[in-house]
């Protein structure tokens, strides 16, 4: 093959005798090369085929990414599908992206703490896992040692991946106000690794998934029991006007009686 565009002396594009445009990667593969010279096929460790909806970007991060993050976003994205996420091959362009940011940020001295870790390593378990294992493989591949919150910023762009973008951010938005509305009105830290704790959590996103999906339970006769448990405790009430008053005014959504309830009994759970 000959190359047809240059990029660093890790990549280059060339066009198959099938017609395909593919970009080669591998240490050395650029090395001293222009269009029309001959490829070394030894040098080359990975070839992709490029596909038009993201083949501008890819094309764009060549120029810039080491064969290393490119490895270990192959890396990444091989282990999080290996652990059951449904992955689109889209989102190692992102990946590529976001390792070589994270890293330039670091070098940088630039510190950028991600604000909703708590929550998303509740909401998206094996996501996180993968999070955390991506910072041993960054570290591995490429020599860095990220910070333990980048593992949370890599479990969103997974998660975001595997289903809509604006609802895995809404639902830790809504998840992560409730939790700190929680904590302030009953004057106490929750212990994530509490059972209790992450079937609140759970809750609240499944909550928050219904309510983005315009789904909401029937309203059935539970006035007896949800006035109960509001007196239950001296901050119930308190608590779920102020949780009723944040997800009314920032997601335009009434809690109804019974979600109320639902609410309450897992908070009983934790404050009884």
């Amino acid at each position: 093959m000959e190359a047809v565009k240059v990029y660093n002396n890790n990549a280059v594009s060339a066009v198959q005798p099938d017609g395909r445009e593919v970009v080669l990667v591998g240490s050395g593969v650029g090395f001293a090369k222009k269009p029309g010279d001959t490829i070394d096929e030894r040098k080359i460790e990975k070839t992709y085929y490029i596909q038009s909806e993201f083949q501008t970007k890819f094309l764009q991060l060549m120029k810039d990414a080491g064969p290393d993050a490119i490895r270990a976003a192959e890396d990444i994205l091989k282990y999080a599908r290996g652990k059951g996420l449904e992955l689109k091959d889209q989102l190692l362009v992102s990946l590529i992206d976001h390792i070589c940011f994270a890293i330039e940020r670091y070098e940088q001295g630039i510190d950028l703490p991600y604000l909703m870790l708590a929550e998303t390593r509740l909401l998206y378990p094996r996501e996180f896992e993968a999070g955390r294992w991506a910072l041993d493989q960054i570290e591995l591949r490429c020599g860095v040692r990220l910070p333990d919150y980048e593992a949370g910023y890599i479990a969103l762009q997974l998660a975001s991946a595997s289903m809509n973008r604006e609802m895995t951010y809404n639902t830790l938005k809504l998840t992560k106000g409730c939790m700190d509305i929680i904590r302030d009105t009953y004057g106490v830290e929750l212990d994530p690794d509490q059972i209790d704790t992450v079937r609140l959590t759970t809750h609240l996103k499944f909550l928050a998934q219904r309510i983005f999906q315009q789904v909401q339970w029937t309203d059935d006769d539970m006035e007896g029991l949800h006035e109960m448990l509001l007196k239950k405790h001296k901050q119930n009430r308190k608590c779920m006007e102020r949780l009723k008053e944040y997800i009314r005014d920032n997601f335009d959504y009434t809690l109804n009686a019974q979600e109320e309830v639902y609410l309450l009994v897992h908070l009983s759970k934790i404050f009884y």
